[in-house]
C-alpha cells in the first residue's frame, strides 16, 4: 500500500531529473566521438561495469513553470553486468502535463561505428506496470521501454531526448533533483538551466564530492542561465539497508519555489474546495460516532470506516491536477472506493464534522526530502489531526486497510508536509514509540529435583510485532501455525519440548495477537564438581523477540559509509517467575546490568524473595535510522552481550 497513489505521477513528473543519466539524457560541452568513448574501459575504470561517459542537459522554463528540457546521454559498457544493467532503458511520461520525444537512439561500436536502433522495432509503449499493481488506471501515465539490440562490452549507447512540461503541477513553479553521482562513475556532466532573469531559483550542491563540480552563472537579454558541472565523479558503493542512493549522493536541487510554507498553501488550495461534506455523510460520521464514546473511540470509529469500508482503487479522471488532487468526498463515499488522496480527503472531512482539527498531509515515503531547498518529490497522501496548539496529534493512513495501527511503521519518519492556509514547513512523521512494538513473555516454570524445568509460557504481540506474525500466520493452514508458533521457542532455546500449543485468531483485530504453551527443559541444571551447580533459566534467550534478529540483523558490517536504516523502533521483554523448590544451597546471582541511550536500552535485573526467583530482561530499539558514526553502538552491543548474554545462576551447596 506505500505510495500508491501518488507514486505514478512522481516517476512521470519527477523522475528524469532523479535519475537523469539513465532515464531522458543530458549534454555536456565535452568533445564527441570514438576516441573519446575509448579512453572509457575497464583498465581506466577496473572497478565499474558502465560508466555515464557524457551527458548535457539544456532545461529551458518560462514564468508560468512550463519547460523544454533537453538531455543527451553517453553510457559506456565496460562488462556483462554493464550489458544486463543497461540492455533495457525507460523513459516514463504522464501526458497529463507532459510529452517526451526521443531524438536519437543508437549504439556506438568500439570501432567508431554508429549503428542507430530502429524505435518502431525495439521500442513499445505501455501503461506504466505499477497501475495495475496499486489498483489504479491512468492511461495516460505510460513508459516508453527501448530495448537495446546486440549491445557488447567496450559499446555505448547514445540518445537525446526532448520532454515538453506544457503544464507544471504547482503553477508558476519549477524544481528538481539531479544526481551528480550514482553506483557507476560519472566522467562529465554539464546541466544548464535557462529561464526568466526575474525569477528567483534557489540552488544548492548537497554532500558534494569536493573537487569534481563547478558552477556558474550569467544574464543577458532578459534570461538568466546558471551552468553545473560535474567531472570524474567516483562512483557509490552501495551498502547494505542503507537510504536511497538519491539521498546520500552529491545532487543539485533548484526551486523557484521560496519556501516549504508555498508548497504547504499550494495544496491547501489545491485540497480545500474537494471536503464539503453531503448530507450522507454527516449522517455517517453522526450513526459512527454515537452512544457513549470518548474521544478516541470516536477517532477509531471514523478512521476504520474509511480504511476498511472505502476501497482502495482508483480511475484517474480529475481535470486540474491529476495525482496530487483529490475528487470531491461526496463522490469518493458515494462510490465507496478512490485512491489514497481520495481516501485521505474523505477521512479529514468526516473528522471535521465530528469535531476534529484535521487536515490532509503529504508524504514522501521510502526517501527523506532534503529540507534546505523546497522540491515537493512527495508520493503519498495521508490525514492528520491536530492538538490544541496545532500539532500535529495523529498521523491516519486509511489506505492501510489491514492494520490496527492508524499509521503502519512503514510511513514513520519519513518527510511530510501538512496542507495549510498560512503554509507549514517541512516535518517528519514520528517514530514510533518503541514499546507499542512490542513482543512480551511471562514464563512461570518449577525447577524440578531432577534439574528439569518445567512450565508454561504466554507470548503477546503488540502494533508491529503483532502485524508481522498475524501477517504471516494468516496465509498459513493449522499444521504450519502450530510449528511456527513452536519454532518461535525452540528457535531461541534448543533443547527445550513444548506441547500444548494454543493461540488467538490471527484473524481478529480487536485483541493482540498471542500464544501459550507448556515447556519442559531436560537438563536446565550443570554441576561443577560436588560444590557449584550451574542453573540456565528459559530467559537466558539469545534474542527475545519477533523483530529482534530480523532488524538488528542488519547490522552485519563492522563499519559503514551512510546510514543504516533498519526501518523499525520496537521493545522486546521477558520476564521469568521460577519456583526453584526444595533445592539445597545458597544462590549467587548475576549483578544486575543495564544501558540506555537515544538509540537503544537493554536491562537484566534478578531478584528472590523465598524459593522464587525473578528474572527480568528488557530491550529496545529507539531509532530508525542511525548514522555511520553511531552505527558501533549497535555492533559493540551485539558483540558484547549477544543481544542478552547466557548468564548462569550459581548454586552454591
Amino acid at each position: 500500500m506505500v505510495a500508491r497513489c501518488i507514486l505514478l505521477y512522481i516517476l512521470s513528473v519527477f523522475m528524469p531529473f532523479v535519475f537523469p543519466g539513465l532515464l531522458p539524457g543530458t549534454v555536456w560541452g565535452i568533445p564527441e566521438g570514438a576516441e573519446s568513448l575509448r579512453q572509457i574501459n575497464p583498465r581506466t575504470y577496473p572497478d565499474a561495469h558502465e560508466v555515464l561517459a557524457r551527458e548535457i542537459e539544456t532545461f529551458n522554463f518560462e514564468q508560468d513553470g512550463t519547460y523544454t528540457d533537453e538531455d543527451e546521454v553517453f553510457i559506456t559498457i565496460l562488462d556483462e553486468q554493464g550489458r544486463r544493467s543497461e540492455k533495457v532503458q525507460s523513459f516514463y511520461v504522464n501526458r497529463h502535463y507532459g510529452t517526451l520525444k526521443i531524438l536519437t537512439f543508437e549504439v556506438i561500436k568500439a570501432d567508431g561505428r554508429r549503428l542507430p536502433v530502429d524505435l518502431k522495432r525495439y521500442s513499445n509503449t505501455t501503461a506504466a506496470s505499477m497501475n495495475s499493481r496499486m489498483n489504479i488506471y491512468d492511461p495516460d501515465q505510460k513508459v516508453i521501454k527501448v530495448f537495446v539490440p546486440d549491445l557488447e562490452a567496450g559499446d555505448s549507447i547514445h540518445y537525446k531526448i526532448r520532454r515538453i512540461q506544457f503544464k507544471p503541477v504547482i503553477p508558476g513553479a519549477v524544481y528538481a533533483v539531479l544526481m551528480g553521482q550514482y553506483v557507476f562513475p560519472v566522467r562529465h556532466y554539464t546541466f544548464r538551466l535557462i529561464g526568466p532573469s526575474d525569477m528567483k531559483v534557489y540552488h544548492l550542491v548537497k554532500d558534494p564530492v569536493t573537487g569534481t563540480w563547478s558552477f556558474s552563472s550569467k544574464k543577458s537579454g532578459g534570461k538568466q542561465t546558471l551552468t553545473w558541472r560535474f567531472s570524474n565523479v567516483t562512483r557509490i558503493v552501495p551498502e547494505p539497508s542503507m537510504p536511497p542512493v538519491s539521498r546520500v549522493s552529491m545532487r543539485l536541487l533548484f526551486s523557484t519555489l521560496s519556501s516549504w510554507k508555498a508548497v504547504s498553501r499550494w495544496y491547501f488550495n489545491l485540497v480545500e474546495p474537494r471536503l464539503k461534506p453531503s448530507a450522507g455523510i454527516v449522517k455517517k460520521v453522526k450513526e459512527l460516532t454515537s452512544g457513549d464514546k470518548d474521544r478516541l473511540e470516536k477517532l477509531s470509529a471514523i478512521f476504520y470506516f474509511v480504511a476498511q469500508k472505502i476501497r482502495y482503487m482508483g480511475i484517474t479522471e480529475e481535470s486540474n491536477r491529476p495525482g496530487f488532487e483529490p475528487h470531491d468526498v461526496t463522490l469518493t463515499f458515494n462510490r465507496r472506493y478512490g485512491v489514497c488522496r481520495d481516501k485521505a480527503a474523505l477521512l479529514v472531512s468526516m473528522l471535521r464534522i465530528a469535531g476534529f482539527n484535521a487536515v490532509p498531509v503529504l508524504v514522501s515515503v521510502g526517501r527523506k526530502l532534503d529540507r534546505e531547498i523546497p522540491v515537493p518529490y512527495f508520493n503519498h497522501a495521508i490525514a492528520a489531526v491536530l492538538d490544541d496548539s496545532g500539532r500535529p496529534e495523529f498521523f491516519l493512513d486509511p489506505t492501510s486497510e489491514t492494520s490496527k495501527q492508524f499509521l503502519p511503521d512503514y510511513e514513520r519518519d519519513c518527510s511530510c508536509l501538512i496542507a495549510d492556509e498560512k503554509g507549514a514547513d517541512l516535518g517528519l512523521t514520528p517514530a514510533q514509540v518503541p514499546e507499542r512494538n512490542l513482543t512480551d513473555i511471562q514464563v512461570t516454570d518449577l525447577l524440578n529435583e531432577d534439574g528439569s524445568l518445567s512450565g508454561r509460557i504466554r507470548v503477546v504481540f503488540r502494533g508491529f510485532a503483532d502485524t508481522a506474525i498475524r501477517s504471516y500466520l494468516m496465509m498459513c493452514s493449522e499444521d504450519e501455525r502450530l510449528r511456527s508458533l513452536k519454532r518461535f521457542i525452540s528457535s531461541r532455546r534448543p533443547g527445550i519440548d513444548i506441547e500444548n500449543v494454543v493461540w488467538s485468531d490471527p484473524g481478529d483485530r480487536s485483541i493482540s495477537f498471542s500464544f501459550s504453551c507448556n515447556f519442559v527443559i531436560r537438563q536446565a541444571l550443570r554441576h561443577l564438581g560436588q560444590e557449584e551447580t550451574l542453573f540456565f533459566p528459559l530467559s537466558n534467550l539469545e534474542a527475545i523477540g519477533i523483530l529482534d534478529k530480523w532488524v538488528l540483523g542488519k547490522a552485519n558490517m563492522a563499519k559503514r559509509h551512510y546510514p543504516i536504516r533498519l526501518g523499525y523502533t520496537f521493545a522486546s521483554r521477558i520476564t521469568e517467575t521460577v519456583d526453584l523448590g526444595g533445592l539445597p544451597g545458597r544462590i549467587v546471582l548475576p549483578s544486575p546490568y543495564s544501558f540506555s541511550d537515544d538509540i537503544l536500552g537493554y536491562t537484566t535485573t534478578f531478584s528472590i524473595e523465598g524459593t522464587r526467583l525473578t528474572i527480568k530482561k528488557a530491550f529496545s530499539l529507539r531509532q530508525m535510522e542511525v548514522s555511520p558514526e553511531r552505527y558501533r553502538e549497535i555492533t559493540m552491543f551485539q558483540y558484547n552481550s549477544g543481544y542478552f548474554p547466557v548468564l548462569p545462576i550459581v548454586m552454591e551447596r
